[in-house]
């Protein structure tokens, strides 16, 4: 009886009663890493396509979010999964918040941390493309990390 109470208590505190989202509306939580229990909240902006600056633009316009940076846990396996399990989403592209737009080869999340390339989260060979890829993207079919040409429209991942 104490540890119900005790878990209806901490509910209560994060607003977790009811079934009640901790994310604004459009916006799905994901719980990439067991060791937090607070989600990372995602927006999957399939509205239209945009280009790379399109939709960090249309991110931070909506909820204060920006393109998804998915290096927490399992974060960026949770999305492969959602998005498969969207058959109509399989064969296109989203952007995420990362990009080598400022020094080629030096790719930054868009609040400037780095991203590590290579295994296990790009897809072989990838990041490529030089001056003419900048953007980082999921693309189908794996929706692993790719590097996307500039101007490509694709749709769009934000996150808070």
């Amino acid at each position: 009886m104490r540890n119900f109470l005790a878990l209806t208590l901490l509910s209560a505190l994060l607003g977790l009663t009811n079934g009640q989202s901790m994310c604004p509306p459009l916006f799905i939580e994901f719980f990439p890493d067991p060791a937090v229990p607070m989600p990372v909240c995602i927006h999957f902006a399939m509205d239209a396509k945009r280009d790379w600056h399109a939709a960090k633009d249309y991110c931070k316009a909506n909820s204060g979010s920006s393109l998804a940076m998915l290096d927490t846990g399992n974060l960026h396996y949770e999305i492969i999964d959602y998005i498969l399990g969207n058959p109509a989403w399989m064969d296109e592209g989203f952007h995420i918040g990362c990009t080598d737009e400022i020094h080629e080869g030096t790719w930054l999340w868009t609040d400037g941390t780095p991203v590590s390339t290579g295994l296990p989260h790009w897809y072989p060979g990838q990041p490529d493309g030089y001056t003419k890829e900048n953007y980082g993207c999921l693309y189908y079919t794996d929706f692993m990390y790719n590097s996307c040409k500039n101007g490509q429209m694709l749709y769009t991942i934000c996150q808070i």
